[in-house]
């Protein structure tokens, strides 16, 4: 019925099998393979991404509720695999970091469920590694299934060249390869280039990350020398929202414009959802985060030739119209209960609210309380900082008066990140703060007044003064609190505060105290919490 040797489009393949009446409302690949032909076969690849510990379902970036979690996404991946018992599971990356259950247990229950589940590998994503180094080799040591990261060098050695094989780091590999009804499919799995961009070099100590494209293409080799007959690269990296193309981060359209042949790229990171389209030629599709998609690409291959004879990816939105997956649920019962407990915690009272949206040079009320906040956690560390900066992760949220829970710090600072302080000159600070503005990144230096004239890459600071009105010094140094992630560049965003923090001068310290954590035991201290209005009343509140 098929000439293997002609490329076949999907629309020609589903138009023979609708003229045969093979085919439902919904015609896939895997269901007119499975009425037409027995010399074809779909192999369907079932994905997720950046779910980020989230079980449940959650809001959306639009604040729809009710979206997403791996336990709905369960629930489709079942129905799915019950179509097409020819299926490959595998999550792109993120999957613990994000909620409070997961950090509770340091992500074991999200690998427990992964196990449960059946996935045949996992990505590893950048925010693996927002705990530091050892849970994510405790992730690794209880994974069942492999990690993939083509692009790592592991202590010196390759992925899947790790001389240890006790090793957790030995869990890490540059590709899986599956015989699937007698076809072999090559997954290879990227990660994302960009992490010396958003974490302390300890938090990944032993394992550099390289650019992408000679990595893949020694992978592409080997899984062809062990009888490859497709490849799929999946990746913990997507297209830049909006521009499209690549960044330091995400390489897909380099990828996809040096292997064309490649089946399919499946993306992931920058939490979009992208059904199909074509990059380069090559298939691309992303499922999104969260849960709030979940993923599925079929590949029709001809049985005796194992060409690759079409292909189609989707992404199904993961609404209330599924249910959640009752072993999901039942399995994770108990620490989300305990979490839901630890969230609702009272830690004290806000006496007015207090709005997050600020302009340069002028913090918002948000922005001053969580430098208060900073200053004093250092300062129970007796370490006394000249000043804080910091931004907000939403500039439209508010933190409305009244009594507040441990949830409501997780609403306004919802990623871990630990206080670093280092030591500036006047200068340094002002050539900071010029590439914070022109960056248009939400940041603010609190306990400093800052004038500032221009706007973009125009903008200048005409004046800089301490909290006592006094202009400084250029031969002094200051003590400045950074977050981590802004310590090393808030992914390329701030390369003069990187390069100034890495200069033996700058005594950069990592303090074991996080951002969150710190605004929470303020609550707890001052039990009323008043709005801090100037940077004076900022010292003063510390």
């Amino acid at each position: 019925m098929f000439d293997a040797e002609k490329p076949w489009t999907r629309r020609e393949f589903l138009k023979l099998a609708g003229r045969a009446g093979l085919l439902s409302a919904a015609p896939t690949l895997a269901s007119a393979a499975a009425t037409l032909n027995s010399n074809t076969v779909c192999i369907s690849i079932l994905h997720t991404t950046d779910i980020h510990g989230h079980i449940l379902p959650t809001s959306d970036y639009d604040g729809n509720p009710d979206r997403g979690g791996l336990a709905r996404c369960a629930t489709q991946i079942r129905r799915w695999q019950r179509q097409n018992p020819n299926s490959i599971l595998i999550d792109v990356g993120d999957v613990y970091q994000g909620t409070e259950v997961s950090l509770r247990n340091k992500g074991e229950l999200m690998i427990d469920l992964f196990n449960h589940l059946g996935y045949d590998a996992w990505v590893v994503g950048n925010h693996e590694f927002d705990w530091g180094i050892e849970p994510f080799h405790q992730a690794l040591q209880r994974s069942t299934m492999p990690v993939l990261a083509a692009n790592t060098i592991l202590e010196g050695k390759p992925a899947g060249e790790f001389a240890d094989a006790n090793h957790p780091l030995a869990k890490i590999r540059p590709f899986i390869l599956k015989e699937i009804a007698g076809i072999k499919l090559a997954i290879i799995g990227i990660t994302t280039p960009g992490m010396s961009f958003w974490l302390p070099r300890e938090f990944t100590r032993g394992i550099d990350f390289r650019q992408p494209v000679e990595p893949v293409r020694r992978a592409i080799a080997r899984a062809r020398g062990e009888g490859a007959d497709a490849i799929v690269l999946t990746g913990h990296m997507g297209l830049k929202p909006r521009t499209g193309g690549d960044d330091f981060a995400n390489c897909v359209t380099a990828l996809t414009s040096e292997f064309p042949d490649v089946a399919v790229f499946i993306a992931g990171h920058t939490h979009q959802a992208i059904p199909s389209r074509l990059t380069n030629g090559v298939l691309f599709t992303q499922a999104d985060h969260f849960g709030i998609h979940a993923g599925r690409v079929d590949l029709l291959f001809d049985r005796n030739s194992k060409k690759l004879l079409g292909r189609e990816a989707m992404c199904e939105l993961m609404d209330n119209r599924l249910r959640l997956d009752d072993v999901v649920i039942s399995r994770a019962r108990s620490q989300i209960a305990e979490c839901d407990a630890a969230l609702a915690q009272p830690i004290g009272e806000l006496a007015q609210t207090l709005h997050a949206r600020g302009r340069p040079g002028q913090p918002s009320n948000i922005e001053r309380l969580i430098g208060a906040a900073i200053m004093e956690a250092l300062r129970e560390r007796n370490v006394a900082v000249d000043g804080v900066m910091h931004g907000v992760f939403d500039d439209n949220a508010s933190l409305l008066a009244g009594p507040k829970t441990v949830n409501d710090i997780w609403d306004v600072i919802p990623y871990e990140n630990y206080i670093v302080t280092a030591e500036l000159s006047s200068d340094e600070i002002k050539a900071v703060m010029e590439e914070v503005y022109a960056s248009h990144e939400r940041r603010n230096l609190l306990g400093f007044e800052v004038k500032l004239e221009g706007r973009g890459s125009d903008c200048k600071i005409t004046s800089m003064t301490l909290q006592d009105g006094h202009l400084l010094e250029r031969s002094k140094k200051y003590l400045i609190a950074f977050n981590s992630f802004d310590s090393r560049s808030a992914g390329h965003h701030f390369m003069k505060l990187r390069s100034f923090l890495e200069t033996p001068s700058a005594k950069c310290v990592m303090h074991p105290v996080q951002t969150r954590d710190a605004l929470i035991d303020y609550f707890r201290r001052h039990k009323v919490v008043h709005k801090i209005a100037t940077a004076r009343k900022l010292a003063a509140a510390a």
